[in-house]
């Protein structure tokens, strides 16, 4: 049995295949036990929001329907990329792909437009100004890389329009009427007022995105002044996500458990919420160590 199977999702998060390379343990247990909100998880949310608010139209819906869901998520997306044509960046764009035959999605934190290219960049929040450690640096720098590529295999259709209906059945999707009342108040061209209608008009404004540039950042923000950490700088390289896809995709596949992190990362389950409950894989070593 595949791990989405025997987790009962439908899809895999960019941001679990990030986790994957933290402890895949620890993104596995999350989804079998459940996750706890934090007040820094919070904190973080809001600083997301905050930023978004600079860039982008605020869209103000109230979806009651799976239908009516996949239109506002699509429709965000879509005017995040008009935001982009006009101001130059942008926040919150999802993006869809696959990989191995699973759906994968993601949200995009910030785009920005220059020189003629299309420019990737996550965000992270931090509770001090400590400089992120190379492993956090590691799981960010797999999160953006995947954004990257799944951006640019829409754009260049390698993940098509065709494909995002196939896996989400689209043309079967009706909104509900009083969500269509929503999208007239709100100005929503008529023409557009249909999930298939709306992923055609998204998918065609990021095949006219320029070149997806192989330049990608991530930016590190104090929770709690809004003040930037770090700003790092780094290249896309087609090689070294196939290798990442190549691993995290043994355990979607089902070829292999979930892995505990190696020994010499053992530090990290100091961090864990499931250490010595859910998960004992370095806990009587730990003992060992305190004795």
């Amino acid at each position: 049995m595949n791990a989405l199977a025997r987790l009962r999702k439908t899809s895999i998060r960019a941001s679990d295949i990030a986790a994957q390379y933290w402890c895949e343990k620890q993104m596995e247990l999350n989804y079998l036990y459940g996750q706890k909100i934090t007040k820094e998880i919070r904190k973080g949310r809001r600083i997301h929001g905050d930023l978004e608010s600079e860039t982008n139209v605020p869209i103000v819906l109230m979806p009651t329907s799976y239908a009516d869901f996949m239109y506002k998520s699509v429709y965000t997306s879509y005017m995040a990329l008009k935001a982009l044509s006009e101001k130059k960046k942008t926040r919150e764009v999802q993006v869809y792909g696959k990989l191995n035959g699973f759906k994968v999605v993601g949200k995009i934190d910030q785009l920005d437009a220059k020189d003629n290219e299309v420019i990737v960049q996550e965000d992270k929040t931090r509770g001090s100004d400590n400089i992120p450690s190379d492993a956090q640096i590691l799981t960010h720098k797999v999160q953006v890389m995947l954004y990257r590529k799944m951006l640019e295999d829409m754009k260049e259709e390698r993940y098509a329009r065709k494909d995002f209906e196939e896996s989400y059945r689209t043309s079967t999707l009706s909104i509900t009427p009083e969500f269509r009342r929503q999208l007239e108040s709100t100005g929503v061209e008529r023409e557009l007022m249909s999930v298939s209608a709306i992923s055609d008009a998204f998918f065609d404004s990021v095949r006219k995105l320029d070149r997806i540039s192989d330049t990608l950042y991530l930016r590190y923000i104090n929770q709690f002044t809004g003040n930037v950490i770090k700003l790092h700088r780094l290249k896309y390289s087609d090689e070294e996500m196939a290798q990442m896809i190549g691993f995290v995709m043994q355990y979607w596949n089902g070829d292999r458990e979930a892995l505990p992190v190696p020994e010499e990362e053992k530090w990290k389950c100091n961090f864990c919420a499931f250490f010595g409950n859910r998960c004992k894989v370095w806990w009587a070593q730990s003992k060992l160590d305190a004795g």
